[in-house]
């Protein structure tokens, strides 16, 4: 058996409405709670706990209980497992709800409380997931399953050669281990809004499907055919490590609102430029860019006309707006689609050819500049040092 004690929350709600969703989906249900004064309501039992504290910042407590394969607990032992697992992790006194989900090929469990006590002192929590695992010894053989997973109860590995740059390949192996190393890398670039975390996921082959229950915000994920684009896998929940993803990307957006980039959107509004003006085709124009580590996504009208821009430069791990970009519009494709790109045709060699010559040409020239640039700031560094002798 394995628990796992998800990150705490501000707010047990984030954790109660993802459970809470799946029972409205028939997907779970409630098999045992405690103190909670409706069970229709719960939120407003743990709204009370929480608005008693002023100093704990994180207060939701959300598990997950898993048993193995060759674990000899039966379904029925579960709620009493739970209650005597609370008690020595010391909720024992706590409101909490515990729910069984069905949508996984295998039965599993959610714990959902609040780690501040009825007079607003945080429960202790110090080394809490070692705690767990000592506990979980201790309950092993009265309850009769073995703490971690059994080896026959691994899931198909993941393949060594998986690179998340790469982008999701269900050849690989194990999706979920594949799908956190893309979430990973991909809260890793600086971008504004949500919408820009769902478009570098794409990007990364996996598709993201958003949706709201009850005024909390949920996402599913979609592996994509890494050679048609179309999905390959059903749609599946955040792994389990980011189960409050939605939240987290919320986050990330609003923590990179204050950061410039000054020196990276001009990087791409100077290769924008010079792609808009040698290119002749939509096509030509944006595998120049992928040439530039940029990938551009076109807002576009039914009737095909442009009105946005995105831009996602793989370089610098930044995705931008094209009003972002200094003197870049929207405008200025618009204004490309109709009076400069002709039809896109069929790519040759010597096209081919010349979009790696014009693109090795700018990257280049970017080069230069930074390194004359760095060359400035380190006979700069040395003056305010003073001469060496």
């Amino acid at each position: 058996m394995v628990i796992k004690i998800y990150a705490p929350a501000p707010s047990v709600s984030s954790g109660l409405q993802y459970n809470e969703r799946k029972v409205a989906e028939g997907k779970a249900s409630v098999i045992y709670s405690q103190k909670i004064d409706d069970l229709r309501n719960p939120m407003a039992t743990f709204q009370r706990y929480e608005n008693g504290s002023i100093r704990c910042e994180k207060m939701s407590f959300h598990a997950s209980v898993n048993p193995s394969i060759t674990d000899q607990i039966p379904p029925e032992k579960i709620p009493e497992f739970v209650r005597e697992y609370m008690e020595k992790m010391g909720y024992g006194n706590q409101p909490y709800i515990l729910y069984k989900h069905t949508d996984t090929g295998r039965d599993h469990y959610h714990i959902v409380s609040v780690r501040v006590d009825e007079n607003g002192r945080k429960i202790p929590d110090f080394r809490e997931r070692v705690h767990s695992q000592q506990v979980m010894k201790e309950l092993s053989s009265k309850y009769g399953f073995k703490v971690g997973k059994d080896v026959e109860d691994e899931k198909e590995g993941l393949d060594p050669s998986f690179n998340p740059y790469d982008g999701f390949d269900p050849e690989k192996g194990d999706i979920g281990k594949q799908m956190v190393a893309i979430i990973e890398l991909v809260l890793s670039y600086h971008f504004t809004t949500p919408e820009h975390f769902d478009l570098v996921m794409e990007y990364y082959g996996v598709r993201v499907v958003r949706g709201s229950f009850e005024e909390h915000e949920w996402m599913e994920l979609q592996g994509l055919d890494p050679k048609t684009k179309e999905p390959c896998t059903p749609l599946v929940d955040p792994p389990e490590d980011y189960l409050d993803l939605p939240d987290i990307v919320a986050q990330r957006a609003e923590s990179c609102k204050g950061q410039i980039k000054t020196r990276e959107k001009q990087r791409v509004a100077n290769i924008s430029k010079t792609a808009l003006s040698k290119c002749r085709t939509e096509q030509h124009f944006l595998r120049y860019m992928e040439k530039c580590e940029i990938h551009v996504r076109f807002s576009k009208r039914d009737d095909g006309v442009i009105f946005g821009v995105t831009f996602v430069d793989h370089h610098n791990k930044c995705v931008f707006k094209a009003s972002e970009l200094p003197g870049i519009k929207a405008s200025m494709f618009e204004d490309a689609r109709q009076n400069i790109w002709g039809p896109n045709e069929h790519r040759d060699e010597k096209e081919e050819s010349t979009v790696s010559e014009i693109a090795d040409l700018a990257i280049a020239a970017l080069g230069a500049e930074r390194s004359r640039r760095n060359e400035v700031e380190e006979i700069m560094r040395r003056g305010r040092k003073g001469p060496s002798y």
